[in-house]
């Protein structure tokens, strides 16, 4: 059938963080009409690889380019496929990121929790989903149990959350909203496609919960700690010494939250347990 609905992965090549090396790029349609999520970097090999995908699966070149959040391996790969004259959508909370990223691309639209886009009579529901950024997107579509999570899930390991923009509560309570949906596979933003929806989100949300503890552990053992020496004892083995900066501000989201919570205070860039 013609009209059947396709949702193929795109992987493309992006300077992105160990141990991925490439950023996803989603095309859902068919030969009447199809939208992208996210466009990847912007280098000439994402509009290649997008094009050969949409030749080889007979899908109309996408008119709609969703972004699931501004981020430089998400992102400016838009400006590699201005002629599709496409309308760009992203959370309003992204509006400026976005523009920096697209431009000097500027057909941009917004899109909010629970908001509904069809594409061959199918329905796909638009999810606020913050945590890895304020205005991350989820796109979620029921007739096939499909969720587009961004990077709220990576197939390997788990995403960096923190500043300038993400938000460890806000990512925890994402994630406990995803598993309420019905699922089959898990588009993740970064690795191939996610298989056993539930567990990986379990997965994710158990590690979070490990490092929190393991902070206000060593908290309790050493009274008092920086961000980065916390950072170095938690993360002893990473794929790569650039990913540590990353280590570093997950480490900080989790304290910004125990200080939310009132389990942790900071002075003078020093962390104690209240």
């Amino acid at each position: 059938m013609t009209n059947e609905l396709k949702i193929i992965r795109v992987p493309i090549h992006t300077p992105t963080i160990l141990p991925h090396t490439t950023t996803n790029c989603y095309l859902i349609g068919n030969e009447q009409e199809c939208l992208l999520v996210d466009a990847g970097y912007d280098v000439p090999e994402t509009k290649q690889l997008l094009e050969k995908a949409i030749a080889e699966n007979k899908l109309a070149v996408p008119k709609t380019i969703v972004l699931t959040h501004s981020h430089p391996d998400h992102a400016p790969g838009v400006r590699q496929l201005t002629d599709w004259g496409p309308t760009v959508y992203c959370h309003r909370e992204e509006e400026q990121t976005s523009l920096d990223a697209i431009s000097p691309w500027s057909k941009i639209a917004f899109l909010d929790d629970g908001d509904l886009l069809t594409i061959g009579n199918e329905k796909i529901t638009i999810l606020h989903a913050p945590g890895h950024t304020s205005g991350h997107l989820n796109l979620y579509i029921p007739a096939n149990k499909v969720l587009i999570a961004g990077d709220n899930i990576v197939a390997e390991g788990t995403s960096w959350i923190g500043p300038p923009d993400g938000d460890m509560g806000d990512y925890l309570q994402t994630l406990t909203r995803l598993k309420q949906l019905d699922l089959t596979r898990i588009g993740p933003g970064h690795g191939g496609w996610v298989e056993n929806p539930y567990e990986h989100i379990n997965f994710v949300i158990n590690r979070r919960l490990h490092r929190e503890n393991q902070i206000k552990s060593l908290l309790s053992e050493h009274k008092e700690l920086t961000s980065e020496k916390l950072t170095s004892m938690i993360y002893q083995e990473l794929p790569h010494p650039s990913v540590f900066e990353f280590a570093k501000r997950t480490t900080e989201a989790h304290l910004t939250k125990l200080m939310k919570d009132g389990a942790v205070s900071l002075q003078d860039s020093v962390y104690s347990l209240v």
